[in-house]
């Protein structure tokens, strides 16, 4: 039966997941690799990450797509997928979940665009 969150949410804290990228990490995933795209070329590993928490004790669990915008895609040369990385990294939280009765909240993270780089111009008056 699925989680209300705010009828769970008046009976006390929710204890969330951790950080998915330190744990890829743990697991020998280096940090020049796209964690986003491990959702298509590695799910079972995502998967066994969101398992892993919810057995730690997580009610609610991220999905595996904090960088999984065209700008950060765009430096893994991945701009063109990032409605798959982000459906498929939804479906593999929401199938884990499913299976404990966890809620699934989706990790946005920020573009990363550095704004200094950009050359603003005052408008003559």
């Amino acid at each position: 039966m699925p989680v209300d969150i705010l009828s769970r949410l008046k009976a006390g804290p929710m204890l969330c997941d951790g950080a998915m990228g330190t744990l890829l990490y743990s697991k020998g995933v280096f940090i020049n690799r796209c964690y986003d795209e491990l959702n298509l070329s590695n799910p079972e590993m995502i998967r066994g990450i969101h398992h892993d928490y919810i057995r730690a004790g997580a009610e609610i669990i991220e999905t595996n797509t904090f960088g999984a915008n065209s700008f950060r895609l765009g430096r893994h040369t991945l701009a063109d997928k990032v409605a798959e990385i982000n459906r498929v990294g939804a479906q593999i939280a929401r199938a884990e979940a499913d299976e404990h009765n966890a809620i699934v909240a989706g990790s946005v993270g920020p573009h990363a665009i550095n704004l200094g780089n950009f050359i603003c111009k005052r408008m003559p008056p």
